[in-house]
């Protein structure tokens, strides 16, 4: 399984092509199919992204949840299967296209920011994600009433 750790950023190009970083890529074509699934993520005005195996993974256990002969959450699974996308690096220039539709969700024009979560990748606004980032107290009292 691909581990992705670390943060980048990366400019995007008038045809929505991103440089996908380095490090990434080499882990992917290490240790896993070389496409990857991007979809909008629930909470965070960001895109998610995850290795086909990881994907399944993830899919199998919603759906597991779900009754898709209920109306809500078949409407729900409709809704959140049509905010995918499936992309692939190239493996010469490193390069991936994201949908200008996703890219226009999570308001990215310029830069984007990866960051490694271990089995996905997230996908901001690069100028968005720094306003986000918890401070140091926030995150050690986080820490403390989380961990322990």
């Amino acid at each position: 399984m691909a581990l992705f750790i670390g943060t980048y950023t990366s400019k995007i190009d008038a045809k929505g092509r991103i440089v996908f970083p380095a490090a990434f890529k080499s882990e992917l074509f290490l240790h896993s199919e070389k496409r990857l699934v991007i979809q909008k993520d629930f909470y965070q005005k960001c895109l998610s992204m995850y290795t086909v195996e990881a994907w399944a993974a993830l899919v199998g256990q919603m759906k597991s949840k779900l009754n898709l002969l209920n109306r809500e959450q078949s409407e729900f699974w409709r809704t959140f299967m049509n905010n995918r996308a499936e992309a692939t690096p190239d493996e010469i220039s490193g390069r991936i296209t994201v949908p200008r539709r996703l890219l226009n969700m999570i308001e990215a024009t310029a830069e984007v920011a990866f960051i490694g979560l271990d089995d996905h990748i997230e996908i901001w606004s690069a100028p968005k994600l720094d306003a986000l980032t918890m401070n140091e107290d926030t995150f050690s009292e986080a820490a403390q009433k989380y961990l322990g």
